[in-house]
């Protein structure tokens, strides 16, 4: 679709074995299909670093198999809706640990806070600081939802884009 109309969407979804080497592909395709209908540079990059976080959050922490990447921009009045869902199985003992830190995250006040607090705790930690989800609501500006059924994670991340008067 190449004009995002009232009422039209850009929407992609992938399903893929996950590898680390794809993300940057990934993410530069999806530049590629969202910069003709965003025009701010920092709002397409709000956007772009939470695909990337998304993406190397299902490329470190799937258990296997494929996986699912889905990015939806449409018009709203007043502007641009995106909604990046990803769905992976994941290992029990990670998903224990993704639900903590997500219920932390949605039971925080203050989404940069939360994250400043977080990059303090993880000084030091080589692996596993968890910080991607936290900078989607702090920096990416996301609201970020979840579910998980079974072994499978699906992790949601919506918000509004300005589109500054694009047609």
């Amino acid at each position: 679709m190449t004009e995002l109309g009232l009422g039209l969407r850009v929407s992609v979804t992938l399903c893929f074995e996950p590898r680390a080497d794809q993300i940057g592909s990934l993410r530069n395709a999806l530049s590629d299909l969202c910069t003709p209908h965003i025009s701010d540079a920092d709002e397409l990059s709000r956007l772009l670093l939470t695909a990337h976080e998304l993406l190397e959050n299902i490329v470190k922490y799937s258990a296997g198999g494929d996986v699912e990447f889905e990015c939806t921009i449409e018009r709203v009045t007043g502007g641009l809706r995106a909604r990046l869902r990803t769905r992976n199985r994941a290992d029990p003992n990670r998903l224990d640990d993704v639900r903590a830190r997500l219920a932390a995250l949605g039971a925080a006040n203050d989404a940069i806070s939360h994250y400043d607090e977080m990059i303090r705790d993880s000084a030091g930690k080589r692996e596993g600081s968890g910080l991607g989800l936290a900078r989607i609501e702090a920096e990416g500006e996301m609201r970020l939802e979840y579910r998980i059924d079974g072994d499978e994670l699906t992790i949601t991340a919506e918000g509004a884009i300005s589109d500054h008067g694009r047609p």
